[in-house]
């Protein structure tokens, strides 16, 4: 690799938190020598999985200069909808058809809402998230339900000694960079994203751009509640709850703007490892449970910040260059 390519890459948004990550490993190994053993670090990911890959649909969101609050109760629906077909049909086929179908549905429909009635994406998933934990409680009566053995393959199985959530996950980043970098949706996401005004100006299709990224980060939690359903071996009330603030946390440590238009997959599926690194850290140091929330909270306030603190410093270097510009061409 050259030095400009090095250079290129160290340039890379996601590089800090990549950075913070082999840090925070270094410090948890030599707290505990068992960390960087291949097992631990195959259940790290595995942990991870889940937010990871609802982080890259959560990613395409806030490029658009949008945000999903609902994340958790369509991880939470999803989860409802297959058991409960799984339940009546017996049928794995039908059950998960059916279950990413109401999933990617049910992310586009935030999309449309968004649109429509031109409320912020805020508030539009905010009521959402009401209402598909409601419509999910109702559909099963907020009961316990078990999934089949078999299904535990998707969370606890392995191939080739690779355990498969870690499998998925891969294949959902490669697709994610892919059209992320290489697609016209890419590039149309970006551009929505760094400004709506000129996204509409240059006859982009913008409401379609919209619909799409919520439908797709709507696909990926659905599939993220399977792997979760299969790994906890059942539905229970208090899947999803609070998930969201996590992948949201994630997609900001990994570098992604809350302006939108700036952001990567990679990125975000680090900064979902780093989270987790950090709930491992809190259990090999015996931290009571009750303080982890508040760290994941701190952890979110410090990477807002810094984003902030970094639109600031651009702002203020783009206004000094146009000043200096403007001198310069007086003088």
């Amino acid at each position: 690799m050259s030095s400009q390519s090095f250079a290129k890459l160290f340039r890379q948004k996601w590089m800090a938190i990549f950075a913070a990550t082999v840090c925070l490993s270094a410090v948890l190994t030599a707290v505990s020598p068992v960390f960087l053993t291949l097992s631990n670090m195959q259940s790290v990911l595995v942990q991870a999985s889940v937010t990871a890959i609802m982080a890259i649909g959560m990613t395409y969101i806030i490029l658009t200069a949008g945000i999903d609050i609902s994340v958790g109760a369509i991880l939470f629906f999803t989860s409802a909808l297959f058991a409960q077909l799984m339940l009546e049909t017996d049928s794995y086929v039908l059950s998960f058809v059916v279950a990413m179908i109401c999933a990617s549905a049910l992310g586009a429909l935030n999309g449309i809402l968004i649109i429509k009635f031109r409320i912020s994406p805020l508030i539009t998933t905010l009521a959402t998230y009401s209402i598909y934990r409601g419509a999910a409680i109702h559909l099963t009566g907020a009961q316990n339900i078990p999934v089949p053995r078999e299904m535990g393959f998707l969370g606890n199985g392995r191939i080739l000694g690779i355990p498969v959530p870690i499998l998925i996950l891969l294949l959902v980043v490669i697709a994610g960079v892919y059209i992320l970098n290489h697609t016209r949706f890419g590039v149309y996401i970006r551009a929505l994203g760094n400004s709506e005004r000129s996204a509409h100006e240059t006859n982009l299709p913008t409401n379609k751009i919209t619909v799409l990224a919520y439908g797709i980060s709507g696909m990926l939690t659905g599939i993220a509640a399977l792997v979760l359903l299969a790994r906890v071996g059942g539905l229970q009330s208090g899947i999803g709850i609070g998930i969201e603030f996590t992948v949201i946390a994630a997609v900001i440590l990994g570098g992604t703007k809350l302006t939108g238009g700036s952001g990567t997959v990679i990125g975000s599926v680090i900064g979902a490892v780093f989270l987790v690194l950090i709930d491992n850290g809190l259990n090999l140091m015996n931290a009571s449970p009750y303080i982890y929330d508040i760290v994941r909270g701190g952890v979110l306030l410090a990477a807002v910040s810094v984003d902030r603190y970094s639109q600031h410093r651009q702002k203020s270097n783009l206004a000094r260059q146009k000043t200096e510009r403007l001198r310069a061409a007086i003088a």
